[in-house]
């Protein structure tokens, strides 16, 4: 807030907490986050949810309240099941295009009264694992002493900076909009090399039985 002040009223002190104007700018500064968070899909949201199974036989499990959206299909682990099994998440409308002893899983449910994992078959038993991937939704601020998600807070400052000039008709605000944009783009294209790039560059060759009996794949 001190950086967005020496830019918006020319002095690097802060609205007073709990003032008109501090409340305006932490508005504002969790509405960045909430745009930054709906852009991509971004590993600083991605979390795992282990649910316990408690019922006999249970067709649907509820997702964490800050739920945004699958980050991949759910594991499951139960009797007879080493290693765990992966779940195809189909959308509610193909369900007609399975067997009833097909293994699938869909989300329901709304922002407003939850979403929740229906599982096929429903047969959940008590102690058995789960682990469902998804991508929440970004924590609200209420206190200067909380720390925001994003990466870049540098981005959070010029996107705060572009609402306020907006509100008050001065022509400034494309200027700062366009230089949280440019933030985005870097953060997107520096979350995409960090989980991808770190795969691409592995330089241990691939061991198994060809190699050690001197085959060369592609040559013999």
């Amino acid at each position: 807030m001190e950086t967005i002040a020496s830019t918006v009223n020319q002095a690097a002190t802060m609205p007073t907490a709990g003032g008109s104007e501090f409340n305006l700018w932490l508005n504002l500064i969790n509405k960045g986050i909430y745009d930054w968070a709906t852009v991509h899909d971004w590993e600083d949201l991605r979390q795992t949810h282990k649910p316990a199974i408690t019922s006999l036989t249970q067709a649907s499990v509820a997702l964490p309240q800050n739920f945004s959206k699958l980050a991949g299909n759910p594991k499951h682990w139960g009797t007879g099941i080493t290693g765990g099994e992966d779940w195809p998440i189909i959308i509610p409308e193909e369900t007609s295009l399975y067997n009833t002893t097909e293994k699938w899983a869909y989300v329901s449910g709304d922002i407003s009264t939850g979403f929740y994992l229906v599982w096929n078959p429903g047969t959940l038993a008590s102690g058995a694992s789960l682990s469902i991937p998804y991508y929440s939704t970004p924590t609200s601020l209420a206190s200067p002493a909380q720390v925001p998600i994003i990466p870049d807070s540098l981005y959070l400052v010029d996107r705060t900076i572009g609402y306020i000039f907006e509100s008050r008709s001065d022509a400034r605000f494309q200027e700062m909009e366009a230089k949280a944009r440019e933030k985005l783009l870097t953060m997107i294209e520096a979350n995409d090399a960090a989980k991808y790039d770190a795969h691409a560059a592995q330089k241990t060759p691939v061991r198994n039985t060809l190699r050690a009996q001197s085959f060369r794949v592609g040559r013999d």
